[in-house]
């Protein structure tokens, strides 16, 4: 799923529990798991990946376009929500819920809408065990390709993540419309 789109249901979900409980650490955490749970992939950006273009388009581009070398994202892995999810349950603490809730729907989201641009299991992707014993070599986990296409403009890749590949027509030319034609 693109930020933006992660970003607007997570609004909606903290908008929604602040409406149906008043709990302001629960709609926090929802906020922190819903969309900044993302932060891991700033931090491969800049450690794993070693790149040094700190502007939010670059970034941006680099992950939607598919050039990422190395995909460690140890905020996105089922062995922390499990070790979360044990250490809700023994403490209650609603900023923790609120957290594991954005954090699941996010994941829900990743493994609906990001299994498109990926020939290997998106499913298995997210246990870091696994991106481990693949040296979290990206090739290896996602598949490799020619860098996808990126909407231009920030706001627009954004809201649209990458574009989706082109698709051929079969019917010849002086059938398609002008617009087609150019």
């Amino acid at each position: 799923m693109s930020p933006g789109g992660h970003l607007v249901t997570t609004l909606a979900a903290c908008a929604a529990a602040a409406a149906t409980t008043g709990n302001w650490p629960l709609v926090a955490g929802l906020a922190a798991g819903g969309f900044w749970i993302d932060v891991d992939h700033a931090i491969d950006y800049v450690v794993v990946e070693r790149q040094r273009d700190l502007r939010p388009g670059a970034f941006l581009r680099y992950y939607l376009g598919g050039r990422v070398r190395r995909t460690v994202l140890v905020l996105h892995s089922y062995e922390l929500f499990a070790a979360l999810i044990v250490l809700a349950w023994t403490t209650g603490n609603p900023w923790l819920l609120g957290y594991l809730g954005g954090a699941l729907m996010h994941l829900a989201l990743d493994l609906a809408f990001n299994g498109e641009f990926t020939p290997r299991s998106i499913v298995a992707f997210y246990c870091f065990t696994y991106r481990a014993f693949h040296r979290f070599d990206a090739a290896q986990l996602l598949g490799s390709g020619p860098p996808r296409a990126v909407a231009a403009g920030f706001w627009r890749a954004f809201f649209g993540g990458a574009e989706a590949p082109a698709v051929m027509l079969d019917s010849p030319d002086r059938h398609a419309s002008a617009r087609r034609r150019g």
